[in-house]
């Protein structure tokens, strides 16, 4: 079964330096995540995105941690710039945003320097300091890359590129 396309032409953002600024400008990152069986769990995170890929990090054990090293398929989203707008009379109401949906390959990180690189792409993404993360440390904290295979932004209420 494939992709289905998007419905409205009119809000599809193709653009790669505005999708790129977007998935800069974001700070929570929605991932969507299969276990074999086909049954979806998706979850908020905080990432980091350099170089055309997503750097997320969370607890070394956990339910994403499985299902990442099961199926390493995922999809994504990103969407900034949230409006509720509604007409005078507060009757009929939508949406402002800016946002990009992806699907791409999730990738553990287990070397300590690339752990390291990741968690500094991360703190640039909230522009908060970084120390490089012990061994000992890096026992506890599980860092992955999402390597982006296909992406498309989506604009509504703003100006389009």
């Amino acid at each position: 079964m494939g992709k289905p396309a998007m419905r409205k032409k009119d809000k599809l953002v193709t653009d790669k330096e505005w999708i790129e600024g977007v998935l800069r400008e974001g700070q929570v990152i929605s991932i969507a995540l299969a276990a074999l069986d086909g049954e979806p769990y998706a979850l908020p995170m905080g990432y980091g995105y350099e170089d055309g890929a997503i750097y997320i990090h969370g607890a070394a054990k956990g339910y994403k941690n499985d299902l990442a090293a099961q199926n390493p398929k995922v999809s994504f989203n990103v969407t900034v710039g949230i409006e509720l707008v509604s007409d005078e009379r507060g009757r009929n109401f939508t949406q402002r945003y800016r946002s990009v949906t992806g699907f791409g390959e999730i990738h553990e990180i287990t070397d300590l320097a690339e752990k390291n690189r990741a968690l500094a792409i991360l703190m640039r993404q909230y522009n908060g300091p970084h120390e490089d993360i012990t061994e000992e440390y890096s026992k506890v904290v599980w860092v992955a890359r999402i390597d982006i295979r296909e992406v498309t932004g989506k604009v509504s209420g703003y100006p389009k590129p």
